[in-house]
């Protein structure tokens, strides 16, 4: 591999020409200077054992990525209330039907029980995870490795996704997170475009200046992104999951802030930052303990969900000049005292003592190691040194194939998220000691 491949897409920017790559700007959630050092790391044989492995993870997933169709919301079997299959439709998860009723309707809720109804093909919500986590994985393989058929790829994918006429996707979700016999569509189906935000604008902003993303492909995401925020902030049902005060909530902050930043909207950030200082106020308590998540069955994962979304809105808020790692609420909480909380329960040993359906203990982690490089910290150093994430097997499926379930996509996550996109400030340096001795 040529230095030259190893280049910043930033960095070839002016070498590129054309106007419109001058919009390029700094990831909204990512920190590419990091990256930068873990590309560097990586290229030099010098990375972390846990950095090579994430790696090593990612190239998989890209490289099966590159064997796939491109994805489109016109796949799906149901036609959606509107009548058209550009629109975006998914089933809420927890809903099922009532047994009770001869027609099953109105569905009911059974909180933390996923109906399978609600993840196969005739609807968009699987689809829609995974188009996004392919344009990821294939910007970021190709951003760390050089290696132009990823960038490719993930162009592809995002023009059929949200461009060509044929495929592209209406930029709503009036039809998500649907129940029969109650709603064809719900403010909480809004959380299903978060990662419109957290995984696609940062693979834009990657992408700009690659010569598989052109300046037409740009112009035409802006003005996606630009309707789709427009519907965020007008729609009823956008507008009454951003008054929610949960991890829903915070969720519409985060999101509707990284659209904002693409489209280069500092005003709108700093409107969002207000908005969720007014959400820590209700749901951080100064012990830690997040009221609204430990009520659910599932309430290990909710915490951490809800600390996620607020953490990366702590991220994109740090770039702006807002500092909400450190806001204290009139009670005394704050998003460190509850990161505090939950670093403890990183220990597979200690238990946790509420109720929960599941409990994934390495997915905290990266909050940790977003809040040490935020705060300049080694706060969490401990807990970051003696994570292990140890991948379950590959679950067999009736087909004869093999798939990542849940669990494994999440383990993976979070090392990925720790050490390949985030680097351990106490890591910065790392050299394994084969290569000190050698």
């Amino acid at each position: 591999m040529t230095l030259s491949q190893w280049r910043t897409p930033f960095a070839v920017l002016i070498l590129m020409g054309g106007c419109w790559q001058a919009k390029a700007a700094e990831p909204a959630f990512l920190n590419t200077a990091q990256m930068a050092v873990v590309r560097q790391q990586l290229h030099n044989h010098s990375a972390a054992p846990q950095t090579a492995e994430a790696y090593q993870h990612l190239l998989a997933a890209a490289n099966g990525a590159l064997k796939k169709p491109d994805l489109s919301v016109t796949e799906k079997g149901m036609v959606p209330p509107g009548g058209s299959k550009h629109d975006y439709l998914s089933l809420s998860a927890y809903w099922w039907p009532d047994e009770s009723k001869p027609d099953g309707l109105p569905w009911i809720r059974k909180d933390g029980h996923v109906n399978p109804a609600s993840k196969n093909d005739q609807s968009d919500g699987v689809r829609l995870a995974d188009f996004t986590a392919r344009v990821q994985n294939l910007t970021l393989a190709w951003y760390f490795s050089g290696e132009q058929k990823y960038a490719d790829k993930a162009a592809s994918l995002l023009r059929t996704w949200f461009i060509t006429p044929e495929t592209r996707m209406n930029p709503n979700l009036n039809f998500a997170q649907g129940v029969p016999g109650i709603s064809p569509g719900r403010n909480a189906g809004v959380l299903d475009g978060r990662y419109f935000s957290t995984r696609i604008v940062d693979s834009l902003v990657l992408l700009q200046g690659n010569r598989a993303w052109t300046g037409d492909d740009e112009q035409q995401m802006r003005t996606w992104m630009q309707d789709y925020l427009h519907w965020l902030q007008g729609s009823k049902i956008a507008k009454k999951e951003g008054r929610t005060q949960n991890n829903h909530g915070n969720w519409y902050v985060t999101q509707l802030s990284g659209i904002a930043w693409y489209l280069g909207d500092k005003a709108v950030i700093g409107d969002m930052a207000k908005l969720m200082k007014s959400k820590l106020d209700v749901q951080l308590k100064p012990d830690g303990t997040q009221p609204a998540e430990l009520a659910r069955t599932r309430s290990f994962h909710y915490s951490y969900f809800n600390l996620q979304a607020i953490s990366m809105m702590a991220v994109l808020a740090q770039k702006n000049g807002i500092d909400l790692w450190r806001y204290k609420t009139p009670e005394g909480g704050s998003v460190l005292t509850s990161l505090d909380f939950m670093a403890r329960f990183t220990d597979p040993s200690v238990p946790w003592p509420y109720k929960t359906i599941d409990q994934i203990r390495v997915r905290p982690l990266p909050l940790l190691s977003w809040a040490d490089n935020a705060t300049g910290e080694t706060r969490y150093e401990q807990q970051i040194r003696s994570a292990t994430f140890s991948l379950p097997p590959a679950v067999k499926q009736a087909s004869g194939g093999y798939h990542e379930d849940a669990t494994r996509g999440a383990v993976m996550e979070a090392e990925r998220e720790t050490w390949l996109l985030t680097l351990p400030s106490f890591a910065a340096g790392y050299v394994p000691a084969q290569a000190k001795e050698g």
